[in-house]
């Protein structure tokens, strides 16, 4: 698929059903949306990324808009699955889910490592730990995500100066944070060049 085509163009051809550019979308959007779903810390993002796709999949062919709708639709519907599979694991006790995937992913990978991961996403996942729910949400789809406030006030319900004072609370947080030497990262080297 040409570079040149730009997103309008490839939505249009997958939405007729062009393979191609079905698989175009999906290169083009599942890193920053795995950050995402990892960023929220979701037990298992790879699976809350697979049914985020099947569900954008399955409704392609009613999206309406340009390729600013669709990134937003694409994190949007990957929020609703997060709710919907906290909303779930709040049935079970945690510890049985985190040992069900851990369970699952070492019997799949002889070098698995509970808990492992990129020292980026650890780090990430530490220092957005500290945040609220909301707060997290603005600042990984601001960051991660790359939108801009009016597109994460769509994606979230919220009016563009709420998403503004939520990211400012939640920077503020952060900066306090990392500045502050009580507060530790585990054992990721999260920010080298802080001291």
């Amino acid at each position: 698929m040409s570079d040149q085509l730009d997103l309008v163009t490839i939505i249009e051809k997958a939405k007729a059903g062009d393979e191609a550019a079905m698989g175009e979308l999906f290169r083009q959007f599942a890193s920053p949306l795995l950050r995402y779903l990892k960023g929220r810390r979701v037990i298992d993002p790879e699976d809350i990324a697979s049914e985020t796709w099947l569900s954008i999949i399955g409704s392609l062919s009613k999206f309406q808009g340009d390729g600013g709708d669709f990134r937003a639709w694409i994190f949007s519907t990957a929020r609703r699955r997060v709710i919907d599979s906290a909303r779930r694991a709040s049935v079970r006790p945690k510890l049985e889910q985190i040992g069900e995937a851990e369970s699952a992913s070492a019997s799949n990978d002889p070098s698995f490592t509970p808990g492992a991961g990129s020292e980026a996403d650890q780090a990430v996942s530490e220092l957005v730990d500290s945040l609220t729910d909301e707060q997290r949400d603005v600042v990984l789809l601001r960051v991660l995500g790359g939108f801009s406030a009016a597109e994460v006030a769509k994606i979230v319900g919220r009016s563009e100066g709420a998403i503004r004072v939520i990211q400012h609370r939640a920077i503020k947080k952060l900066a306090e944070n990392i500045s502050n030497p009580n507060v530790t990262f585990g054992t990721t080297a999260a920010f080298p060049l802080m001291k």
